[in-house]
């Protein structure tokens, strides 16, 4: 069963939720297991659930005890749902349809996405079971900045603003179309985005764009012509915004790889968290 926890119950479980982030096994993401994010950063990010329309905290009971804590939040303009923490101690499988099965009755017309941790086989299990498309499958890395030392950066390597915003938008466009992140909503908030391309004899090779207006910048991706990978492109780019942000001043970067880049990040300086995957459930 869920019901919705109360502003005055926050202490009484809040220690217990947090336990279960730290737990790869019995959480969802984003993970509090990175060495990064603290308990502070938990607290705080639940508390804003109670000074918002668009989001609330749900509590799993299973056998009359309280088994779990969803934290979820909805963008009425975009139907996209997704969640801030999904902790489940036990009962995972029904966990998930409950919530599911909430989300269906209360968010009909929308998208709903899960992310889990590879480690939560569980829920990964109900969620393929379940048919569900896995949109996403890649290595959740990090990289800490304090023992990161700038590195020599590629000529070719150009800074995207409003003025010559077409030279990614016309490669971004590309693969966008999946993206809550199109071309369209990043330009619109372009202040808080950082953008490069790679280019090659004048061409556009790559691009990597991040959000760097935060305490904890996330790259978002690097794109590729026709979505050919290059390994020299990748480590230009991302050198690039690594430098950047040492720069900056920031003290973490993380960033969500594929396999075929993995080995690129791990050489460029990235450690890997685990193992990422996505599932868009349609409403």
């Amino acid at each position: 069963m869920l019901k919705k926890l109360q502003e005055q119950d926050f202490d009484r479980y809040v220690d217990f939720a947090y336990q279960l982030a730290l737990d790869m096994t019995k959480s969802g993401y984003p993970t509090y297991d990175d060495g990064i994010k603290t308990k502070d950063d938990f607290v705080a990010r639940a508390c804003e659930s109670f000074s918002t329309d668009n989001e609330e905290i749900l509590l799993f009971e299973q056998n009359g005890a309280t088994a779990g804590w969803i934290h979820y939040f909805y963008l009425p303009e975009d139907r996209y749902l997704d969640t801030c923490a999904f902790c489940i101690a036990s009962g995972m499988k029904e966990a998930l349809n409950e919530f599911i099965a909430f989300a269906r009755e209360h968010f009909p017309g929308s998208e709903l996405y899960l992310g889990f941790p590879g480690e939560n086989t569980e829920a990964v299990a109900v969620l393929e079971a379940g048919g569900f498309d896995c949109i996403e499958e890649s290595y959740n890395d990090a990289i800490d900045f304090e023992d990161y030392v700038l590195q020599p950066e590629d000529e070719g390597i150009l800074p995207i603003t409003r003025e010559n915003y077409e030279l990614f938008s016309a490669l971004h466009s590309q693969t966008d179309y999946d993206m809550y992140w199109n071309s369209a909503r990043i330009l619109d908030a372009i202040d808080r985005w950082r953008i490069y391309v790679c280019l090659r004899s004048g061409k556009v090779t790559g691009a990597i764009y991040y959000i760097a207006d935060t305490h904890m910048p996330e790259i978002f991706g690097i794109d590729f012509p026709d979505g050919i990978y290059d390994s020299d492109v990748y480590r230009a780019l991302l050198t690039a915004a690594l430098n950047d942000c040492k720069r900056r001043g920031a003290k973490h970067m993380i960033f969500f790889n594929e396999s075929e880049s993995q080995a690129d990040a791990l050489a460029c300086g990235l450690r890997c968290i685990g193992k990422y995957m996505c599932y868009k459930i349609p409403l």
